[in-house]
């Protein structure tokens, strides 16, 4: 099924390797005032970054690594999280379209998506500030597309071949993403922030769920409620005489899912 685009992808810059699609992404808005939707995909990305400071590994010309630029001059500051929501309902849709299996597709807080209980997916967006509102973003995106064997190191990795064991080629998957992607960031350009936190909340991992977590080095058992306006993970722990304490998680850095 190949959808049809009317700017995120047009034009798509396309390296045969590069230190990082964003770097270079960023490089091109120093240089020049790119169109919204410009796409830069290198074929090889021998050092993309991820959240917490890490590396996105990927093997060359199985997957795409991407980044798009985008321009949410409507969005106030304080809202830029509406942006992360609407990019990780592009791509979970794209997964799932592309798995035919949409109860399977999660959102881990705050911009991974899971199949299960394995990541398929990451997002770093970076922007750049005027002002009181967002003058660009720069959308970077990794997708395990056709890789079947991953560095131990990196954890619970999984591809859409893996899940499916079809042949699938990051040319096509690319185009197809951009039309998904375009079609919540639109949503998101149209205002309608109700549907997509709806949306989102929806498809966030292990919401409702009682799961193991450490909190700034702490072990609990707890769940998560949603995520609020700010972009905050709201978790719930079993506090004393069955009453629960509420927990806002402002940084990735200090929860991990256990």
């Amino acid at each position: 099924m190949r959808l049809h685009t009317l700017f995120i992808g047009h034009p798509i810059k396309i390296l045969e390797r590069v230190n990082s699609t964003s770097s270079f992404a960023f490089e091109v808005i120093k240089e020049s005032a790119p169109a919204e939707g410009y796409v830069v995909w290198a074929k090889e990305q021998f050092a993309g970054r991820g959240q917490r400071g890490t590396v996105w590994s990927s093997e060359p010309a199985a997957n795409l690594t991407f980044s798009v630029i985008l321009r949410p001059h409507f969005l106030q500051i304080s809202d830029q999280f509406q942006l992360t929501k609407a990019i990780a309902l592009g791509i979970a849709g794209f997964v799932s379209h592309c798995i035919d299996n949409y109860a399977d597709v999660k959102i881990k807080w705050p911009n991974d998506i899971y199949v299960k209980n394995c990541k398929i997916a990451g997002i770093l967006i970076e922007n750049i500030l005027e002002q009181s509102t967002i003058k660009y973003s720069v959308v970077g995106i990794g997708l395990n597309v056709s890789q079947l064997v991953f560095d131990p190191s990196v954890p619970n990795p999984i591809s859409l071949k893996a899940i499916t064991g079809k042949d699938f080629t990051p040319e096509d998957c690319l185009l197809q993403l951009c039309s998904f992607i375009e079609k919540n960031y639109l949503e998101l350009r149209s205002g309608n922030h109700v549907q997509l936190d709806a949306a989102y909340h929806n498809l966030l991992y292990r919401r409702g769920v009682e799961g193991n977590y450490r909190l700034n080095g702490e072990q609990i058992n707890g769940e998560i409620e949603g995520v609020n306006a700010s972009g905050h993970l709201i978790l719930k722990r079993k506090a004393i005489n069955n009453s629960y304490d509420i927990i806002q998680v402002s940084d990735i850095k200090q929860l991990v899912f256990l």
